[in-house]
Order: structure tokens, then sequence, then C-alpha cells
């Protein structure tokens, strides 16, 4: 099973290195930039292009790692050169259908974790989430998750969205307020390292538990006392910050009056 690579970004990088790491033949590394494009390339011990009209035609599966706004365009390209082999996208977002005016057999191959080029993700236990317009596509594609991955999930356009909506909340928007607290602690002086063992406890502790259960603060005690002077302050200092810390307050516990 050989595939060719379209992207140099996180996710074609990680990608990259994990299927050269399990002996997945790489055929060919395409892109847009070429000193980025060559990098990854040499990077992966294989070879690159950049003009879609020279890219080799004979790898079996073609995975389009881009950006969520470039996937149509980049299908629309890949289509003028190759015929019945596979394609997949690795959008979360996105249905794989958007593919389907392009090629014979299309789907998608999404890995459900946020990548860096600084952190190595552990790939034995992310989940890799696959479906696909037919079930012997569908079957090579979960060969093709085997070799690098343990948890793969074939699943429908409809549900990736909304594992993508979860995912938005439990990374994206934490980090967020991640950052707000950063914030807020660098403006007086203080480390943001004071609250990494109270992050870490709370993500260790809803690995066996319903959120709901472990949920602790003023907002779900109801301590109107706490909450209103933590609303004095951020009035005065990060007046941006008033209505998140509200909103996440009643969302907390809906019946607070704040």
């Amino acid at each position: 099973m050989t595939i060719s690579i379209i992207g140099t970004g996180n996710v074609a990088y990680h990608l990259g290195k994990r299927f050269l790491e399990k002996g997945v033949k790489i055929n060919q590394i395409i892109g847009r930039n070429p000193v980025h494009t060559e990098g990854l390339a040499r990077n992966l011990n294989t070879e690159f292009e950049t003009d879609f009209n020279k890219i080799k035609t004979d790898s079996d599966i073609y995975i389009i790692a881009v950006s969520d706004s470039a996937i149509e365009s980049v299908a629309q390209q890949l289509a003028q050169v190759i015929d019945n082999q596979i394609v997949v996208h690795t959008s979360g977002s996105i249905p794989s259908i958007i593919l389907q005016p392009y090629f014979t057999h299309y789907g998608s191959f999404y890995p459900l974790q946020t990548f860096s080029k600084e952190s190595l993700p552990d790939f034995e236990n992310i989940p890799i989430f696959i479906n696909a317009n037919n079930k012997k596509s569908e079957n090579t594609l979960i060969a093709l998750g085997k070799k690098i991955a343990n948890n793969l999930h074939p699943l429908e356009d409809d549900k990736r969205i909304i594992v993508h909506i979860a995912a938005v909340f439990v990374n994206n928007f934490t980090n967020s307020l991640f950052q707000i607290a950063h914030d807020i602690l660098k403006k007086e002086g203080l480390s943001f390292d004071i609250l990494q063992p109270l992050m870490l406890e709370t993500v260790l502790k809803i690995k066996n538990h319903e959120p709901s259960e472990m949920q602790t603060g003023p907002a779900k005690r109801g301590d109107l006392i706490t909450i209103q002077k933590h609303i004095d302050y951020l009035k005065k200092e990060a007046p941006q910050i008033v209505p998140i810390y509200e909103l996440l307050t009643k969302n907390i516990n809906p019946n607070i009056e704040i």
C-alpha cells in the first residue's frame, strides 16, 4: 500500500512521520510552497512535487491534509491527473461528500488530536475516524489506519461534525481559557505554572468520572459573595472577560442571579 500526502502543515508532518515509522510507503509529498514541500519530503525520505500535472499517479491513497478552505481546490486539481485511486481529507468539519464530484473512491481520515511541530503525538491512543463512499474503500482505509493506530472508528459525516464540535470545546475553547488565566496572573506578576497541578488534576479526574460529578467552585456552590468579588476585579482589570465569566457561571449553575 502506497500513499501520497498533499499538504505540508502539522497534520501532514505528523501523519507522514508516523507512516514512515510504521513502514508505510510514502510515494510523494505534494505542496504549493517549494521550500516547505521539499523540507517535509526530505524529513520523510521521499520525493516531492509542487506541480499537480507532474505528480505521481500510482499511489493507492491520496491524503489531502490542507486547511478546510483549500480542500475543494486541491481536489479539483488532483482530479485532473488521477483516476481510480482513493482520495481522503483529514478535516473534522468538512463532509467527505465534498470530494464526490471529483473522485470515484473518496472519504475522510480524521485523527482527533491537536498537532504542533513541538509535540510528539501518541498515535497509539489517538482516535482516527474513517469513512468512505463504499465498503471496499472503507476496508482499505481501516487497514491503513491499523498500521499507525489502535483506536479506529468508522463514522459518517454527520456524526464526525458532532465530534468536531465537542473537540472544539475541550481543546480550542479550553486553551483560550488557559490564556485568560495566564494573562490574569501575568498582570499581577504571578507565574502560570502555579495552575498546572490544578489543570492536570482536573483532567485526571474526568478520565473516570462524568464531568458533572467533578464540578466544583463558587458557581457550583452558589457562592454569590465570591462570584461578585471575581466580577468586581475583572470589571476593573479585564472588563472584556466579564461576559465570559458570567456566561460560564450561569452554564454551571443556571439558578444563579448575577
